[in-house]
């Protein structure tokens, strides 16, 4: 039954979320303890976990449209799972739905929340990084970007030579 399949594709994203979450949150001390084997292993299991998210939400893209098929109606361009939750005729589907919807909702929320932190705390750490190695390197003499030699650093070895013969 598509409806059963849409549960189950949901509570499969819930718990990739969960899953993310708990990343996300050893992220923080790894990213803090300056741990980048850590970090690497970390981003490669966010990395499966990524895939097996979009997995899921492929299938519930999926059991959602077998789910709009079974009641008869055909679901709109950008139709979203909150329309489908309106359009279920059963009281307690749409109240199951409407729970797996707000728990997901919650979740995705409060990972957001958390890469945005970790995202921040990266940053501060590659800032710190440049700031010790500009200590450490001392400060630039050379301008890097290109600028004319003024006029009295011009050719000082021998006699200027015009480039025009007066004349001639």
């Amino acid at each position: 039954m598509s409806f059963q399949g849409l549960l189950i594709a949901l509570n499969s994203l819930i718990d990739i979320h969960d899953e993310l979450l708990q990343l996300a949150r050893d992220k923080v001390t790894i990213v803090v303890r300056n741990d980048v084997d850590a970090l690497m292993a970390l981003t490669a299991k966010e990395t499966r976990l990524i895939a097996r998210l979009e997995d899921s939400f492929r299938e519930m893209g999926s059991s959602a449209a077998d789910s709009w098929k079974e009641i008869g109606l055909t679901a709109r361009p950008g139709s979203r799972l909150s329309d489908l939750i309106q359009a279920v005729p059963r009281a307690d589907h749409k109240t199951e739905l409407r729970t797996l919807a707000a728990r997901l909702k919650e979740r995705h929320n409060e990972l957001k929340v958390i890469n945005e932190r970790n995202q921040l705390l990266i940053q501060q750490s590659l800032e710190l990084i440049r700031y010790e190695l500009d200590l450490i390197t001392g400060p630039s003499e050379q301008e890097i970007t290109y600028a004319p030699p003024s006029a009295g650093q011009g050719y000082v070895g021998g006699a200027s030579r015009r480039s025009f013969d007066t004349r001639a």
